[in-house]
């Protein structure tokens, strides 16, 4: 049993170590590729066409969306029945460093991982669940933040649509299906558990039981205003870089930009979100250039943003927390 669960592991080491080199590939051949499209000359000049205010400002209101996630992650906690739900220091020093792993590292997914893990001891000895229920609320928490970002994206193209782009209705409406259907799903699996076959049953046990609705509601809520915010922030570059472009446009676009986030096969959907950028905003009439400097820029304030989560694991490690 030792040898087979040896092989097991150093299995599915290779396999991580595959995927990790595999999306680093994928990455430079899609930047590669991009950058073949157009002059770096064409994207350095509509570079100098961004305001320093609107830099600011953007990198500002995502900063904003940060403090909106610290509490959407505690709200979330509550509704699930955590017990010892952490300080807010420690929420913040948890949520600035995961933001920094989920944006620096391949995958896009570490950060969730260090803050599930260390939210388990908020949840003691409630249940049984209790060792696996801080982990199961951050991937909660990723279910609600995309729904979100659903109904955003649909709901904002059916009440604008944006001329060239109509077959998109078809989906906006499954969009809003499947994010009401993740909420509700989220919401009641523990409980549909026991009416459904084993094979379904089994990962819907896995979900921690939600003991409160109202946190929940504010939750969602909350990650509709993150979302928003990224509107905003991207809004900005956008019309600095090429003022033709309206908000109600970028309320269409961003969150369908925001959707390449979560490709898995680069790191920090570099590349996919360039040809996002540079295909959406390409039908209401900017150009290649200026889409990729304005993708360019949108990364630049997640970088900004996470790189403070860096500096603030290197002087207090996360095992080292005086305020946990």
């Amino acid at each position: 049993m030792d040898d087979e669960g040896g092989r097991r592991r150093t299995s599915g080491e290779t396999r991580r170590r595959y995927l990790k080199w595999g999306r680093i590939g994928v990455t430079i051949a899609a930047v590669g590729y991009l950058a073949s499209r157009v002059d770096p000359g064409d994207v350095v000049a509509a570079f100098r066409m961004l305001s320093w205010s609107a830099a600011l400002f953007a990198v500002s209101v995502v900063m904003f969306g940060l403090f909106c996630g610290m509490v959407r992650w505690r709200f979330l906690l509550r509704a699930y029945g955590a017990i010892d739900i952490p300080s807010w220091p420690r929420i913040a020093h948890l949520y600035f460093v995961g933001h920094f792993y989920n944006t620096y590292a391949p995958g896009g997914v570490g950060g969730d991982v260090i803050r599930g893990v260390a939210g388990r001891k908020a949840f003691g000895e409630l249940d049984l669940a209790s060792a696996t229920s801080g982990v199961a609320v951050v991937f909660i928490e990723r279910v609600v933040g995309v729904s979100a970002l659903l109904v955003l994206a649909a709901g904002a193209y059916l009440i604008r649509p944006i001329p060239g782009m109509e077959g998109v209705g078809l989906w906006a409406g499954l969009g809003l299906a499947a994010a009401a259907a993740s909420l509700i799903g989220i919401a009641v699996a523990p409980r549909l558990a026991p009416h459904l076959p084993e094979r379904l049953a089994k990962p819907l046990r896995a979900l921690p039981r939600l003991y409160s609705i109202g946190p929940f509601l504010v939750a969602v809520f909350l990650s509709l205003v993150i979302h928003s915010v990224n509107i905003i922030a991207g809004h900005a570059i956008m019309h600095s870089l090429e003022p033709s472009v309206t908000f109600a446009q970028s309320a269409v676009l961003m969150p369908l930009i925001g959707a390449s986030a979560f490709f898995p096969l680069t790191v920090g959907g570099a590349g996919v979100r360039e040809a996002a950028f540079a295909a959406l905003y390409g039908t209401v009439g900017v150009p290649e250039a200026t889409a990729y400097a304005g993708s360019l820029s949108f990364w630049a304030t997640q970088l900004i943003s996470a790189a403070i989560g860096g500096i603030i694991n290197l002087f207090v490690p996360l095992s080292g927390n005086p305020r946990d």
